[in-house]
């Protein structure tokens, strides 16, 4: 579980912000939204507004960020250039700074750990991981450029991984492939915990569908094809359940230039296919069933599919999931049916968060949220982004009417429109 991010010189962001999702001890309301772990009330789910191009991705995209940077830079050879570096741009101080993240949260084990990095494009330039066995940090270990110090809890081949570990590399990032066990969990949180869905694009919704029919063909009688299609019935678009066609594709008809290792991806991506199974009528009588490709749906409907396997996926283990535009393509009150699921502790007992942001001003309500659960990005003259919560600004009354206050400009990260901008001129002087 995440507890709290800090960023800087990351894209919009110039200085420091602060992203938490420890619950205020001044918030009262919606109790049921905190989930304890180990005395530490986490807030279950956060929703960020703000204007176009104010920044609410970007503390999205910081987040996935550092997850990808873990997971991916113990590949790179040592010249690489190392992808999650992008600058605030708009400031000449900060083209060559580092880019700087520091996330505390919650691991498998239970133990808090926090996690500091800053690199620029070919070099880490510091790396550090503590934990808290008690209530003050101890720690794992510190890097400075490429000497490090360890903590007395680090044993194991250390050596070795030193040995190989390159400057644009994360020394955790290695451990993925040479374990120690005081730095697999913290590992892990980054390696399993941590679910993305930001760009919504059509090659990416085809790749997630095609991960869920490969799931439900693998898994057919699993309790996560009960739950999605449970999540899918309930959204009332007429899908009884789904179907999987299993195509039986043989190795033996592939190329016989595919590697054998591509051929088994191969199978394993495109030999099962999802179906729906939908209600047939006769005028007003139904009559039956029949059966629609995945190809025939909705727009709606299948990032409704993605969108729900990402939400099944994410409560089954516990996860942390960001999401952009949570409301696309589906009606407001269904998109607050999901954003309910984890603000309600017998839907989520295993304390999955999620974090996403949103235009949808209907969401923002004291019946869903609590103040210190709702963010604000708002961008400043000089471009940079900053944040802050609900929670944070004086006077607001936990009864107060949200989305009338937000849309009256009383909380900020509103654009500000002038109409009187858009007269437009023609050549002919007609519209």
């Amino acid at each position: 579980m995440i507890l709290q991010f800090e960023f800087r010189n990351y894209k919009s962001i110039r200085d420091w912000q602060l992203f938490s999702l420890l619950a205020e001890k001044s918030v009262s309301e919606r109790k049921e939204t905190v989930i304890v772990r180990n005395n530490v009330h986490i807030l279950s789910s956060a929703i960020i507004y703000g204007r176009n191009a104010s920044g609410k991705s970007n503390l999205l995209k910081a987040m996935t960020a550092l997850k990808n940077l873990v997971l991916e830079s113990g590949k790179y050879n040592a010249n690489a250039r190392i992808r999650e570096y992008e600058p605030y741009k708009l400031d000449v101080k900060n083209l060559e700074q580092p880019v700087e993240f520091k996330i505390e949260f919650l691991a498998k084990d239970g133990i808090k750990y926090r996690y500091e990095v800053g690199y620029t494009a070919k070099s880490i330039q510091y790396e550090r991981l503590f934990h808290y066995p008690k209530t003050q940090p101890a720690r794992l270990f510190e890097r400075e450029g490429m000497q490090i110090i360890y903590g007395d809890k680090v044993t194991g081949r250390k050596k070795d991984i030193e040995d190989t570990l390159y400057e644009n590399q994360l020394y955790l990032s290695k451990v993925g492939s040479d374990r120690l066990e005081a730095l697999f969990f913290p590992y892990r949180f980054f390696y399993e915990m941590m679910l993305s869905y930001l760009d919504h694009d059509a090659g990416l919704d085809e790749t997630l569908l095609q991960l869920y029919s490969a799931r439900f063909g693998k898994e057919h009688h699993s309790k996560f094809n009960a739950n999605l299609t449970k999540l899918i019935r309930a959204a009332d678009i007429n899908i009884e359940s789904f179907i999987l066609r299993d195509n039986q594709i043989d190795l033996d008809v592939l190329p016989e230039d595919m590697a054998d290792k591509d051929k088994r991806s191969f199978v394993s991506r495109y030999r099962y296919q999802a179906q729906t199974s939908n209600r047939l009528f006769d005028g007003d009588k139904q009559v039956g069933l029949t059966e629609l490709r995945l190809s025939e749906q909705s727009t709606g409907t299948l990032k409704l599919i993605i969108l729900g396997g990402l939400i099944i996926e994410a409560l089954e283990a516990g996860q942390v999931l960001l999401i952009d535009e949570l409301d696309k393509s589906l009606h407001p009150k269904l998109t607050r049916s999901l954003v309910d699921i984890f603000n309600e502790p017998k839907a989520n007992p295993n304390g999955a968060q999620l974090i996403f942001a949103t235009h949808d001003v209907t969401l923002l309500d004291n019946e869903l949220f609590r103040r210190d659960q709702i963010w604000l990005a708002e961008k400043e003259y000089q471009g940079c982004s900053h944040y802050y919560a609900v929670s944070d600004i004086t006077g607001i009354r936990k009864n107060a009417a949200l989305s009338k206050w937000y849309l009256d400009g009383r909380f900020g990260a509103t654009p500000v429109i002038k109409d009187y901008d858009l007269i437009f001129e023609f050549e002919n002087g007609k519209v």
